[in-house]
C-alpha cells in the first residue's frame, strides 16, 4: 500500500506552474545575487545569505547571465535586464 505525499507534487508540465517556479526562483536570487563589484555571488544558504562571496564558477556565472536574460524576456522586468 503506497501513501500519497502530504503535499502533492507540482505539475511541472503546466506552463503556469513553470512560470511561477521561475518567478519564485528569480525572487530568491534577485537582487541578492548581484555583486556590486561585478559578477554574481554563487554560494547561498537557504535563508538567502551569502556564505562565500569570493569564489566563482564559470558555468554558474553563465547560468546567471542566461537566466536573467530569459527572465527579462519572459517577465519584462527591466531590473533583470540591468543585471
Amino acid at each position: 500500500m503506497s501513501r500519497l505525499p502530504a503535499t502533492p507534487a507540482p505539475d511541472f508540465r503546466s506552463a503556469d506552474v513553470l512560470r511561477q517556479h521561475i518567478a519564485d526562483t528569480m525572487a530568491f536570487y534577485h537582487p541578492r545575487a548581484i555583486d556590486p563589484a561585478g559578477g554574481f555571488f554563487q554560494y547561498f544558504r537557504d535563508d538567502g545569505s551569502i556564505y562565500d562571496a569570493g569564489h566563482r564558477h564559470l558555468v554558474s556565472s553563465t547560468r546567471f547571465v542566461f537566466n536573467y536574460a530569459m527572465a527579462y524576456r519572459e517577465f519584462g522586468d527591466a531590473a533583470y535586464l540591468q543585471a
